[in-house]
């Protein structure tokens, strides 16, 4: 796999299914940019955000960002909440860029399943990062801070101080919410930091 792109300019696009937190992400992956007195433009959720609807939003961001959209082959960073909401939204991503994927696998009839079917190959796609959201977030008894656990793990790539993550997340997350939110965004970067090592400074 490619390194993945670490600059302050980039585009990523979060991905899964209603009830999943996509806008609530993209909100606070804004709050960094702006935070880090940088340019951002930020898309409307697409799709059906109804229970286990297809959402997406992208975050574009950059010191001077002209269009909140960019098309086929050219996101840096692809962050999916469901595997196959991921896969679906691998021809945005650049040859060079890197999709983070957690493994959880929404069948037909709508039921959860933590892993794909037995025939799935994870290495036909080698693009993408798997990553244990589900399973982490479940064991910690906060399944609800899947969003911010995938997060953690995009932050792992992204040159910003840990400063600007904390002041985004405090400024778009309920005070209840924000031990949980925060254990699981430490769960998220420290699980991708053990796979991809320390990220670089900001430029």
């Amino acid at each position: 796999m490619s390194s993945p792109t670490i600059a302050t300019d980039f585009s990523a696009m979060l991905t899964g299914v209603g009830g999943q937190g996509i806008l609530l992400a993209g909100d606070v992956l804004a709050a960094v940019a702006l935070a880090a007195d940088l340019d951002v433009k930020k898309s409307e959720i697409r799709g059906l955000s109804r229970r286990f609807g297809s959402v997406w939003c992208q975050v574009r961001i950059g010191e001077e960002v002209h269009s909140p959209v960019r098309g086929e082959g050219a996101l840096d960073f692809i962050v999916a909440l469901e595997m196959q909401e991921g896969l679906r939204r691998l021809p945005y991503l650049r040859d060079d860029g890197t999709a983070l994927i957690n493994r959880l696998w929404i069948d037909g009839h709508g039921t959860a399943l933590s892993e794909p079917p037995a025939d799935f190959d994870e290495f036909a796609y080698p693009a993408c990062i798997w990553l244990e959201g589900t399973s982490i977030t479940r064991t910690a008894d906060e399944p609800r801070s899947l969003n911010f656990f995938m997060l953690g793990a995009l932050s792992a790539l992204l040159p910003f101080e840990d400063s600007y993550w904390h002041t985004a997340i405090e400024s778009t997350v309920q005070p209840k919410f924000l031990q949980a939110n925060g254990e699981m965004f430490a769960a998220g970067r420290s699980q991708l930091l053990k796979r991809n090592g320390t990220p670089r400074k900001p430029r």
